[in-house]
């Protein structure tokens, strides 16, 4: 926690990948917060097929980490979002000085500011396998935007390149599949359902020019805690696992978070 009681205790943001960035982003652009900590956790990556017992590890050793440095955990994970949500009555509340912020809450938000819009429309949630195979998407935006008619589609291996800085073109077939290309074209609306596509919005806008494409992440200044003095854009960045180099991570933030961003790399977290 910080020592200075007027200076905001920085924003703590996790994911499994370099995905949260964009969410930092959107924090960011909004004056929403100073100094953060992004750990991308790629050791635990993909989270859809581990057990509700290895998720609860997870979420508990995130919390665990967040309270190093301030109150507030952001799961930037859609997957991990969508777990703890549906494990959350019955795992064990967390301390009452550590508050949990999802995407499901963003997804919520934006549900809710968008309405107007998302009402009577076709609307597709793009995610990872996990994420599209999920109702608990699809349930919130039809509870906010009466006549919606919502489709879910996976494009993992979109996630897949942009997470681990792999190159993909709008014409590869394994990236934008058939199937994920389709799904696309019939929609009005898209919403970015995992954090890493907010990262390719202007290539996918490109291709689907009549398609308003949606990040939820956008939308988490809204949810978040009100914080005290946003001090100088700083932050630190941790890295787990062998899938990226620590310092293709701090040289990506530099580069999609702007010069403003001053940017440092520590080694995995305990």
């Amino acid at each position: 926690m910080t020592e200075d009681s007027n200076v905001a205790a920085p924003v703590f943001i996790a994911d499994t990948c370099i995905g949260g960035l964009s969410v930092l982003k959107s924090l960011w652009a909004s004056g929403t917060a100073g100094h953060a900590i992004f750990l991308a956790d790629y050791a635990v990556n993909p989270l859809g097929v581990k057990s509700d017992s290895d998720i609860a590890e997870v979420v508990d050793r995130w919390m665990g980490i967040a309270g190093e440095y301030g109150d507030t955990l952001l799961t930037a994970c859609n997957t991990l979002s969508i777990r703890y949500h549906q494990m959350r009555d019955s795992a064990a509340p967390a301390s009452s000085a550590m508050r949990s912020l999802t995407m499901v809450d963003c997804l919520e938000a934006m549900a809710n500011d968008e309405a107007a819009r998302l009402a009577n429309s076709k609307v597709l949630v793009v995610g990872t396998a996990f994420t599209a195979s999920q109702a608990l998407y699809p349930n919130i935006l039809g509870a906010a935007a009466p006549g919606v008619c919502v489709d879910s589609v996976a494009a993992t291996e979109l996630e897949r390149r942009i997470a681990r800085f792999e190159p993909w073109s709008s014409s590869d077939e394994s990236v934008l599949t058939t199937a994920l290309r389709q799904a696309i074209e019939q929609a009005e609306i898209a919403v970015l359902a995992c954090t890493c596509f907010p990262m390719a919005v202007e290539e996918l806008q490109s291709v689907f020019p009549e398609v308003v494409f949606l990040d939820p992440g956008a939308y988490c200044p809204t949810v978040m805690p009100k914080r005290g003095m946003v001090e100088d854009r700083k932050l630190t960045i941790r890295v787990t696992g062998d899938v990226v180099e620590a310092s293709q991570v701090s040289a990506f933030a530099k580069s999609y978070l702007g010069a403003a961003a001053v940017v440092s790399c520590q080694g995995d977290p305990p």
